[in-house]
């Protein structure tokens, strides 16, 4: 997709403008009940006739099952139920701990990302450093000067709102990405950036320009033109993030199915509730009384309910009772929300599924679990490779070697604990000499008896200071 360059930096994007809405239903369904309420009639259409009391009061009995919140949490738990296996030099550290320079840790950011991506299936990494001064006779602090006055790369995370418009061109026979706006609020007013930052790949150098707005003009700043070690980037360091094989094409939420049944869930629920409000109440009826008032305004004929009370009626034909809908006046809208619950648990939220009633054997479990898998290891990967790549970029622009750094999520998303049989296998074959101590070891944590950050010598270390094994005492190796 492309889009010409506008000198409007908040013109967005004809894609941008098709999926807005559809971000804006996911993050509510994922939000919750809070969420969804403060829409109001967009989610929840007023009944026709209905005052704005009435209204209040039917949105208030309405319930929101937030099967979609807890299904993008157990997707986030599946991925980080293992820490991210990161490689990096001491230096860099200290970045790992505080990577946005606003307090994230490369692993919440990374959170962050997987998060955003299985609700929105877009989001963007800027990786920036602060702009350097030159020195007083103008050359180019050098990279160990920059480093040593705290300076450093950085990320900086967009969501899928925040990325209004991009451009895309052949460079020097290379499809390229040559423009980026990107909104950034810097105030209250909610969807109204004061702020857009345009990242610009201009006669193959990457430049930013910072939009300011006053009133309801835009005032553009003189270009910066970002330095790596006293030369121009010739990319534009952005990485965008998708479910599958990122670009700046926007891609499906992988959650907008349950998020379409999980609201119309919710609407079958009004309905319900309003249903039972009104009509599931005993509602006391009398015929064959005459209304009105009598000569002073009382009204006639008026009963009163209890157990102390006798109802003498003039007429022999009168009838008395109470009207209440039955359980099948709602057993439709019953049905509506059981299937549509079912629905749910299909398309993604197993933590709302019922238990299955028949066993399960290993082979079965597996063969449906791996379709569910799949969707979650392609955000996984896709989101490890857009993060290495930005981890490596940022190592270079300190001028750290790009191979001294990794980064990658955990795709292990179900435990794969021992069974006893497996174990006595495995303890049999190491006893007999069949496996080395280390590749025991390797076995043992794959099964997770060992945590993944214990390695091999921090095991040794702590046999070593157990003492000897039991049954060795006294041997030659260890005389009394």
């Amino acid at each position: 997709m492309t889009n010409p360059s506008t000198p409007k930096p908040d013109v967005k994007h004809p894609a941008y403008d098709e999926m807005y809405g559809v971000w804006k239903d996911c993050r509510a369904a994922k939000t919750g009940q809070r969420a969804v309420h403060k829409e109001g009639e967009a989610y929840l259409p007023r009944l026709s006739g209905q005052t704005d009391q009435d209204y209040k009061a039917y949105l208030l009995r309405a319930t929101y099952f937030n099967a979609t919140g807890r299904t993008v949490e157990g997707m986030e738990g599946l991925v980080f139920r293992k820490k991210p296996m990161v490689v990096m030099p001491d230096s860099m550290k200290p970045w790992a701990q505080d990577i946005s320079r606003g307090g994230h840790s490369l692993e919440g950011f990374a959170r962050t990302c997987v998060g955003e991506v299985i609700t929105t299936a877009r989001g963007g990494i800027l990786v920036d450093h602060p702009n350097q001064k030159p020195r007083a006779d103008g050359s180019v602090p050098t990279v160990a000067e920059v480093a040593k006055s705290g300076a450093r790369p950085y990320f900086a995370y967009y969501t899928a709102e925040n990325i209004y418009n991009w451009e895309q061109r052949r460079v020097d026979n290379v499809f390229k990405t040559v423009n980026i706006w990107l909104a950034e609020p810097v105030n209250d007013i909610e969807d109204v950036p004061s702020q857009i930052r345009q990242l610009s790949l201009d006669s193959g150098v990457y430049t930013q320009i910072l939009w300011t707005r006053t009133k309801r003009q835009w005032t553009a700043s003189e270009p910066i033109t970002p330095l790596m070690n006293g030369k121009a980037l010739t990319d534009i360091p952005f990485w965008f993030l998708a479910p599958k094989e990122p670009d700046c094409n926007i891609q499906d939420p992988p959650i907008e199915d349950l998020a379409i049944v999980n609201l119309s869930h919710f609407r079958n629920s009004a309905d319900l509730e309003n249903g039972a409000h009104v009509a599931g109440q005993p509602t006391p009826y009398v015929t064959g009384l005459e209304g009105g008032t009598d000569e002073k305004g009382d009204p006639l004929n008026v009963l009163t309910i209890g157990s102390n009370t006798a109802w003498i009626l003039p007429d022999v034909n009168s009838k008395v009772g109470f009207l209440q809908c039955g359980q099948e006046g709602f057993a439709s809208l019953e049905k509506l929300m059981d299937r549509k619950e079912n629905q749910m648990a299909a398309l993604g939220a197993r933590l709302i599924a019922p238990e299955k009633k028949a066993a399960e054997t290993a082979e079965t479990a597996g063969i449906r679990r791996g379709g569910e898998n799949s969707v979650l290891s392609s955000i996984a990967r896709s989101v490890s490779m857009q993060i290495e790549k930005a981890w490596k970029f940022a190592a270079e622009w300190a001028g750290i070697p790009a191979d001294k750094v990794t980064f990658s999520l955990n795709l292990d998303f179900l435990p794969t604990t021992l069974d006893a049989q497996m174990l006595t296998a495995l303890v049999g074959a190491w006893q007999a000499g069949a496996m080395s101590d280390e590749a025991f070891f390797d076995a043992l944590q794959q099964g997770e008896i060992f945590d993944e950050s214990v390695t091999f010598e921090d095991e040794k270390s702590r046999r070593e200071a157990d003492g000897p094994k039991l049954g060795v005492i006294g041997t030659e190796d260890d005389p009394e």
